[in-house]
């Protein structure tokens, strides 16, 4: 506040004497500490500042997450190379290779052609969309969800199984399948 001749007044306030002041205003040199007491102050440090950095570590590296990663990554690749081998598969079924068009009567001729073009078309936009998949995936991949859109039925992998396929099929290959104008 401000007096009558423009000075300053200054509260401050002054315990009565009867007053106890708090331990942490007390600045007055208190009790010696005894060795005992130092080591144990320096062990509950030391002690609280690896529980720190066990937190950090954990928050960041999120060890359980980065092992779900790993998974989803296998059953991505694996799930890659069904995909092609499955395409594969449904290619050879749809373009028979021993018999010759030629030998066909013309009636029976368009319709197995119109047949076989069904059949390509359906083996060519069932692996797009399941390539999508794979190169653009909708979940995180260290979520659960991630390995359930990557499922296989152990039963269709069985049916494509037979398949050779000396090509490693990464995600390079997969581009150029779906995208072959690039």
């Amino acid at each position: 506040a401000v007096g009558a001749e423009g000075a300053m007044m200054v509260t401050r306030y002054v315990p009565d004497a009867g007053v106890q002041v708090p331990p942490l205003l007390d600045w007055r040199p208190g009790p010696p500490c005894d060795e005992e007491s130092l080591l144990l102050v320096l062990a509950l440090s030391i002690l609280t500042q690896i529980l720190l950095v066990l937190y950090v570590g954990f928050a960041f590296l999120q060890p359980c997450s980065l092992r779900r990663r790993q998974l989803n990554e296998w059953q991505r690749r694996r799930y890659a190379k069904f995909i092609f081998r499955r395409l594969l598969v449904q290619l050879e079924e749809a373009l028979p290779g021993g018999k010759k068009v030629q030998t066909i009567p013309g009636e029976e001729r368009l319709e197995r052609c119109l047949r076989v073009s069904e059949q390509v078309a359906r083996a060519v936009q069932l692996f797009r969309r399941d390539a999508l998949k794979v190169l653009h995936p909708r979940q995180d991949m260290s979520s659960q969800l991630a390995s359930e859109m990557y499922f296989v039925l152990e039963e269709e992998e069985q049916e494509v199984a037979n398949t050779d396929t000396p090509v490693e099929v990464t995600e390079e290959l997969l581009m150029s399948l779906l995208y072959p104008e690039r």
